[in-house]
């Protein structure tokens, strides 16, 4: 996508999910069942995984996976069910393993291959077993940079036909002319990892974060460096490539945070969507990981992790601030933060000139209304294009009956 290219020819936007896809429960059980057991899903950086026998735990669809490195450095996925009676091996979280997975139940034990190891009184109680037969199911993992996704669905599409034109764009796309180099996750370090619960279904705050329009209304303060009306978007495969410049004369050169090698402080913020529920932030001194949970009909959690230069840890002083305090929509923080820490104590949302604040209340807001059973969508502008594009995407994977 370059400076000069428009947002892509599409037909009008407009709503084309019913209200049930916010607030039904069926809904999101067929959601579970069709879209998130078939996906390719976000799990977590290659650093997550650093030695041998570290691991995390994560269910996509009412799968269960367990994703971890091996001896021989491979970073696999299993489905995290014990081959004896069914039982969940390992509790939601991440760790890491001595050597091997052991069933707490009847103590099965498997490498960290997969392979069933040993059996609890084989010899008498399992004269004939196979253990060849009986390894843990495999899951797919595909690797792009540093990014490590996974697919519980042994026969779904091949992890790069997934990535389509992705990874091609985001080396290649230049969006400042004073720009010489694109974001590189790999020579960056993480500096927070911040989890909060916001109580609206996933795919609302997935089309707040996709909606071009509510950029320079809801965020008229916290957003003011932008210039919304160059904003321009285009599809990739089922994802969504994002760029709107700052306004002219504004540049976040010289702050506390380094702009990012190759990155002038003029560029304003890109975002690659990648379907179904990450983004991939970038602007002039950050990159970020923006990830969707589905909980439930009318609750999810988002997990944002950002990245910065090395440089930025030793300039931090001040007002690289640890994260202390908990707000209450956070549910979990570690890592520093590039500002110092704000009171919040009686402050509206909508009076917070907060990015994350604004789009919480505002998730939250309409969640509430699509439940009212008064709600209906009305006319889309071309700003909400990008939505239309998302709906259409999860209508292909899962048709409305």
């Amino acid at each position: 996508m370059t400076p000069e290219s428009p947002s892509p020819s599409t037909p009008e936007a407009r709503q084309l999910l019913p209200v049930e896809a916010y607030v039904s429960p069926d809904w999101f059980r067929r959601e579970q069942q069709v879209l998130f057991a078939r996906s390719w899903v976000f799990a977590g950086m290659t650093e997550d995984f650093a030695k041998a026998g570290d691991y995390r735990c994560q269910r996509l669809g009412g799968n269960p996976l367990i994703v971890l490195r091996d001896d021989q450095g491979q970073i696999r996925a299993f489905h995290n069910v014990c081959r004896h009676r069914g039982a969940r091996l390992l509790e939601e979280g991440q760790g890491h393993l001595g050597g091997s997975i052991v069933c707490f139940y009847h103590r099965w034990t498997y490498d960290l291959s997969g392979r069933l190891n040993a059996v609890s009184f084989e010899r008498s109680q399992f004269p004939e077993l196979d253990k060849s037969c009986l390894g843990l199911k495999p899951a797919k993992v595909g690797v792009w940079k540093n990014l490590v996704f996974v697919n519980p669905d042994a026969e779904a599409e091949p992890f790069e036909q997934w990535l389509a034109g992705v990874p091609q764009k985001h080396d290649r796309d230049l969006h400042d002319a004073a720009q010489t180099k694109t974001h590189d996750p790999e020579e960056l370090v993480e500096v927070s990892d911040v989890s909060y619960r916001i109580k609206a279904n996933w795919k609302i705050i997935v089309e707040n974060f996709v909606d071009g329009y509510h950029l320079p209304l809801l965020h008229r303060v916290s957003l003011a460096d932008g210039d919304f009306t160059r904003q321009r978007w285009e599809p990739t495969g089922r994802h969504v490539a994002f760029y709107r410049p700052l306004k002219p004369g504004i540049s976040h050169a010289g702050q506390v945070v380094p702009t990012v090698e190759g990155v002038p402080g003029t560029y304003g913020a890109a975002y690659y969507w990648l379907f179904p529920n990450v983004a991939l932030f970038e602007t002039a001194v950050s990159w970020s990981t923006f990830h969707v949970v589905p909980v439930g009909p009318a609750e999810s959690i988002v997990h944002s992790r950002m990245r910065v230069r090395p440089e930025a840890l030793d300039r931090a002083g001040p007002d690289m601030a640890e994260i202390k305090a908990l707000p209450p929509y956070v549910i979990r923080a570690k890592g520093r933060i590039p500002e110092e820490p704000i009171d919040l104590t009686g402050i509206h949302p909508l009076k917070s000139d907060l990015v994350m604040l604004e789009d919480i209340y505002a998730c939250e807001a309409v969640q509430q209304g699509l439940e009212s059973g008064a709600a209906e969508v009305g006319p889309l502008s071309r700003w909400e294009a990008p939505m239309t594009f998302f709906q259409r995407q999860l209508l292909d994977v899962m048709p409305v009956a």
